[in-house]
């Protein structure tokens, strides 16, 4: 019973970050993504914190560790999530989905680069394959919705780079997480996130007519806070605990799946060949990366990237 619940718990996950490819349009009729960020991680970073304390009885991080977790938070959820909220307005939920997807194949190239791990062909050749597909979806995925996102080809490169950033996060927070969580890294870095974006967009929350802030608006940062982040990650970690994050790591290729049906029934977006096409690309790519056997330096991936 345990088992089915723990899967039950990690298919709801699915649900969720899948689904918030199309909910995250609707935050952005509006506020901006500085903006929306901004009062999503000030709401539930001290909520991610509070949990932290309630399971560990610490929430406690030392000194020297602290220049270190300013450059993750910045990078995994300032940079991050900002690229990411723009995408997803400037582009279709597969094309966003999609992209987002090839994040483990940079974070293989990085932790190559940082000596986390040893220089693979059969990553590399994944890596390449996975960039294939990209490249068909970043060039042929949106000739047929030229009408509903004219600026998609915009939010496909900003995707990209969002991907990019992400593939980053865990190389630079994997010295932290041997020695701490990895809910409590992701709740400081949440800290530190909603300070920056505050910081960045602080000067235009005054100008905003919160009158004019609309019920879906209101509905998708909700569903942000509570679901995407604070439900998301805290199911996320306790199904990592229960059954491994190799196993765990399994149910992101299901995101993908998620949110193209639910944007095509929630907003009508149309599925294309090419799309399709480049999306078995890309998971053939990383099904290379993948299979490769388990380093002992391994960079512990964070999936915070749906949230």
């Amino acid at each position: 019973m345990k088992k089915w619940s723990t899967e039950l718990m990690l298919l709801g996950v699915v649900l969720v970050w899948g689904a918030n490819y199309t909910v995250g349009k609707y935050g952005l009729t509006y506020l901006t993504s500085l903006q929306f960020n901004a009062l999503r991680f000030l709401v539930s970073a001290p909520i991610l914190l509070g949990l932290t304390l309630l399971w560990e009885g610490s929430i406690k991080m030392e000194r020297t560790d602290l220049k270190r977790l300013l450059v993750v938070g910045t990078v995994g959820i300032s940079l991050y999530q900002t690229l990411f909220m723009i995408s997803v307005h400037y582009t279709s939920a597969t094309n966003a989905s999609l992209l987002i997807s090839i994040s483990p194949i940079f974070t293989g190239i990085f932790a190559v680069l940082a000596g986390q791990e040893r220089f693979s062909v059969r990553v590399q050749a994944g890596s390449l394959i996975a960039f294939a597909g990209a490249a068909v979806v970043l060039l042929f995925g949106g000739n047929h919705q030229a009408q509903l996102y004219p600026h998609e080809w915009l939010g496909n490169l900003i995707g990209l780079i969002a991907s990019v950033a992400f593939g980053w996060y865990p190389i630079l927070a994997q010295p932290l997480l041997t020695k701490y969580s990895a809910l409590r890294v992701t709740a400081w870095s949440s800290v530190v996130g909603a300070v920056s974006l505050l910081g960045a967009s602080a000067w235009t929350f005054p100008g905003i007519v919160w009158e004019r802030v609309t019920a879906e608006a209101w509905f998708s940062l909700g569903y942000s806070i509570l679901l995407v982040t604070v439900y998301g990650l805290v199911a996320w970690y306790v199904g990592i605990s229960r059954t491994g994050a190799t196993k765990v790591m399994v149910y992101m290729y299901l995101i993908p799946l998620v949110a193209v049906w639910t944007a095509a029934l929630v907003i009508g977006e149309q599925v294309h060949l090419q799309q399709i096409f480049g999306g078995l690309i890309i998971f053939v790519g990383l099904w290379l990366v993948k299979r490769q056997p388990q380093k002992k330096k391994e960079p512990v991936s964070i999936p915070t990237q749906y949230r």
